[in-house]
């Protein structure tokens, strides 16, 4: 079976390469492919990757010339997979997390024939807190639950512009979900919403999406892909035998250095995804 990764690539170059190596450096298996998706990098890193694995068969750089967000930029690389590598499975990555797993792309198979998921998530280790970052400690199911979370963005970006967020943070922890789920990482567990920074689709996905759900620039996809799998009867699946590392936000905080901006950038996105999940729920 074929297996492709895709890379979403975004100015920070070191990052991605480290992850690109990380793969072909300690992933033992051998009908697998590299796609990276270079999305409009401003700092020519994208033409610096392609010139660099120009003679490696196993990866494959894709620029585009403008900034498609995450679900379309993700896309890009993952049409190419299931229509050009006539890939069995694809896997969506950050370019900020890194593989040391041998036997990783055998568990992606064995998971998959013993348990039919459509879409599984791996134990994601945070690199800056060591923190497990899946199965997300809340799922997003009902039209009460997004409503919840567009007004709670709309709270903080209104907060933002008045330079009033970081006060008002200090109340809102007061009311922040306790992480009272902090060994669900040591099992295996269905009917969960998974981290986006891995996703592995399998061929039950493959055959009936092209990739994600693209009205969306960034933030809420694993809420909205959630929510696609439980309309379409499709199973996800956390496994904890299969284990990636994440720096967290390198593209993010490249781009933007200041925490206020960045904290805008992040809620102006976020509502605009819940407003689509709400189109989708309705």
């Amino acid at each position: 079976m074929h297996i492709s990764f895709v890379i979403l690539h975004y100015l920070t170059e070191q990052d991605t390469i480290e992850c690109i190596e990380s793969i072909l450096n300690n992933v033992d298996y051998k009908d697998y492919s590299i796609l990276v998706v270079d999305n409009g990098s401003p700092n020519n890193s994208g033409e610096s990757l392609k010139l660099r694995y120009q003679y490696n068969s196993k990866v494959d750089i894709i620029l585009s010339d403008k900034n498609l967000g995450f679900a379309k930029g993700n896309n890009v690389g993952f049409l190419k997979a299931k229509y050009e590598y006539q890939a069995d499975f694809i896997i969506l990555m950050n370019n900020d997390t890194i593989i040391e797993q041998q036997d990783f792309l055998d568990q992606v198979v064995s998971k998959y024939n013993s348990t039919k998921y459509a879409v599984m998530g791996p134990n994601i280790i945070s690199t800056v807190d060591n923190n497990h970052q899946n199965p997300q400690p809340f799922k997003i199911i009902t039209k009460k639950d997004t409503w919840y979370q567009l007004i709670r963005h709309l709270a903080l970006l209104l907060l933002n512009y008045l330079n009033l967020e970081p006060a008002m943070k200090n109340i809102l922890k007061k009311f922040k979900q306790e992480k009272v789920l902090v060994t669900r990482h040591k099992e295996e567990l269905t009917d969960v919403q998974l981290h986006g920074s891995c996703l592995i689709f399998s061929p039950m996905y493959i055959q009936k999406f092209d990739g994600l759900y693209d009205k969306t620039f960034m933030y809420f996809e694993e809420a909205i892909l959630f929510h696609l799998c439980r309309t379409n009867s499709l199973k996800t699946f956390y496994s904890p035998d299969l284990v990636i590392f994440h720096k967290e936000d390198s593209a993010t905080d490249a781009y933007l250095k200041n925490s206020l901006q960045k904290n805008r950038f992040v809620y102006k996105h976020s509502v605009r995804s819940i407003l689509h999940l709400l189109k989708l729920m309705n």
